[in-house]
């Protein structure tokens, strides 16, 4: 199973196409909506989201694919069960949603649209959305034992099994710590203070430049690079996703930072002083990027 889900600005075309005759299959789940046609769903979105001005996607639409070959595995009211847990895994117990199957393309999927101004007035976090989306429906492939995307291309990659289970134990271990932070916090120094407090060991990458262009993290003796960790702790998605204007944002937080560190021995956010140097380093634009990063843009600019 694999989940998607992306904020967009036209809740209306959203709820037409998912509920759109031929497509259709059956509507398998809803929260605080009671109407049944497209228009009036709609409506009763509107009446929720109308007084938020300032939030231009008001409006959250996620898939979620079954894999052909779990079809035989589902049961009568599971595709229920996988939409109201999806939708509480995401949190979206205050939120507006209603979730169908469509029958057209031959593969069992579920299609799921949310208001994302909740029935309290609060605008639904969609940092790291899509990737959330994935993970929660992982998840619920393994609470009912069905295909995980990520299990099959792993299997096809590495058909022999890991040579150092410590390793892949310290790994599993810290990908859940990294996860849990993530999703919790609002800033990058905040991240990184959190993993600090559950005994992450974090230390600056550089290359033979001696420019830090990354992030390394120690757990149970083992070190890995962070995006090793998975793609959402890689420096440069780091930095995107702390921040909605990468520039502006960056120097503030790069001037917060030495002023701070240098004017006095408080940390920097509640971080140690080493992380507050490696947030001015990773924050502080230079030429340099992961040496891994640079050979593989050599040989896609050598193939074109």
């Amino acid at each position: 199973m694999i989940g998607k889900g992306k904020a967009i600005a036209h809740g209306g075309n959203a709820i037409d196409y998912a509920l759109r005759e031929g497509k259709l299959d059956k509507i398998v789940g809803r929260n605080m909506i009671d109407s049944d046609s497209p228009a009036d769903i709609l409506r009763e979105f509107e009446m929720v989201n109308q007084h938020n001005y300032r939030c231009k996607n008001k409006y959250m639409r996620y898939e979620i694919g079954i894999s052909p070959q779990d079809i035989d595995k589902l049961k009568p009211g599971d595709m229920s069960k996988i939409a109201r847990t999806f939708a509480n895994k995401m949190g979206l117990q205050n939120h507006q949603w209603i979730a169908c199957t469509h029958k057209d393309t031959g593969k069992p999927h579920i299609h799921l649209i949310a208001n994302r101004i909740g029935v309290d007035s609060k605008v639904f976090d969609t940092t790291f959305m899509s990737n959330r989306s994935a993970r929660i429906a992982e998840e619920i492939s393994r609470e009912i034992g069905l295909t995980i995307a990520n299990d099959v291309r792993k299997q096809k990659q590495h058909q022999q099994p890991y040579k150092d289970p410590t390793r892949q134990q310290a790994k599993d271990k810290l990908q859940q710590i990294a996860y849990y932070e993530l999703f919790k916090n609002t800033s990058l120094a905040g991240f990184l203070h959190g993993l600090e407090e559950a005994g992450v060991g974090i230390e600056p990458a550089k290359n033979k430049q001696g420019k830090t262009y990354g992030i390394r993290f120690n757990y149970e003796g083992q070190t890995f690079k962070a995006s090793e960790i998975g793609r959402e702790f890689g420096f440069h998605s780091l930095a995107r996703n702390f921040s909605s204007s990468p520039e502006e944002s960056h120097l503030h937080q790069v001037q917060q930072i030495h002023s701070q560190h240098t004017s006095s021995q408080q940390s920097y956010s509640g971080v140690s002083s080493g992380i507050a140097s490696l947030l001015s380093d990773l924050f502080t634009p230079n030429r340099y990027n992961d040496p891994d990063e640079e050979n593989n843009a050599l040989k896609r600019k050598k193939k074109s």
